[in-house]
């Protein structure tokens, strides 16, 4: 019996390899696609939470493998580095059937730190300083948004204010981006689970969606100790308030969304015209703060009269 299992396990971890390559590939020849690949982990975490984490393992290595065969040393370097240990945290504890939180909680830390150690060795092989390249590419979209601004005789703020806050919060995009890959990577997971017949303890649906109860509290507690380490020498309050500011707003935001999507559903318009609307409202950047701090409210007066997840 357990041969069988083994055996089914093994073809099944082969096809996701397979199949996993082709559009890895894909992905980096259609540059239009490329923004998929942060789904990459998807089908290693159901394989991770079916079968375990040595059967994802053996697939996510044969993945690297094609990817390397057919596209250079580069980017299989990239997948492993980047996704490897946070598809393996996650995978992990999705086996052990964990609570969703815990799960994107580990999965967005192991992340971040994988990103940090990727642009040190980058660094450090390639003589290439990532950070450096990417305040090139900001000072580039600056320029052109201070341009576009004085052609329509708006005075904005000097391009050297806005780099320099860009520059601040650089850690904090990090945590922002690793949040939203391992939150919208469980989401993807439990619904294909869902599909599958596996029986998972998922996320709820997204307009029924909120933080645990103690967000609110957490969040006040970690900006009360930041704003105190402006009496310690050596650390830059500033600079730590600003990429907490980012990531506590990022979390609210996504509260918010949900609590927006619930009312909007509750209106009974079509599906398709919900998405158009909270597409919208999450590219007018104006709205972003408003939607957060929406969603600090729902969590802490439980605007929708959901059950507490814990």
């Amino acid at each position: 019996m357990n041969l069988m299992s083994d055996r089914k396990a093994l073809i099944e971890a082969s096809l996701m390899a397979t199949i996993s390559s082709m559009f890895v590939i894909g992905f980096i020849y259609i540059p239009f696609l490329s923004l998929l690949l942060v789904l990459l982990p998807v089908p290693f975490l159901v394989l991770a939470t079916r079968h375990g984490n040595r059967y994802m393992i053996f697939s996510f290595l044969i993945t690297s493998l094609i990817v390397g065969a057919l596209t250079g040393i580069l980017y299989p370097l990239f997948i492993i580095l980047i996704f490897g240990p946070m598809t393996l945290i996650m995978g992990y504890f999705l086996k052990k059937k964990a609570n969703p939180y815990r799960v994107i909680g580990l999965g967005t830390l192991v992340s971040v730190l994988s990103i940090f150690v990727t642009v040190q060795l980058v660094d450090w092989i390639a003589g290439i300083y990532v950070i450096d390249e990417l305040i090139v590419l900001l000072q580039s979209v600056i320029d052109h948004q201070i341009s576009a601004l004085e052609n329509l005789n708006i005075q904005p703020v000097t391009r050297q204010e806005i780099l320099s806050y860009f520059v601040i919060i650089i850690p904090g995009a990090f945590v922002v981006q690793s949040l939203m890959i391992c939150f919208l990577n469980y989401y993807m997971t439990a619904a294909v689970l869902k599909r599958l017949g596996a029986e998972q303890k998922e996320l709820p649906e997204f307009s029924n969606f909120r933080w645990p109860g103690n967000i609110v509290l957490g969040s006040f507690i970690i900006f009360i100790l930041t704003f105190a380490t402006q009496f310690i020498e050596g650390i830059y309050a500033q600079t730590l308030l600003s990429n907490m500011i980012l990531v506590f707003s990022f979390i609210f935001f996504l509260q918010g969304i949900a609590f927006i999507s619930f009312f909007i559903k509750k209106t009974r318009i079509h599906k398709s015209l919900r998405m158009v609307i909270l597409g919208i409202i999450v590219i007018l950047s104006p709205l972003l703060t408003i939607v957060a701090i929406m969603g600090l409210v729902d969590a802490l007066f439980d605007m929708r009269k959901l059950k507490k997840i814990y």
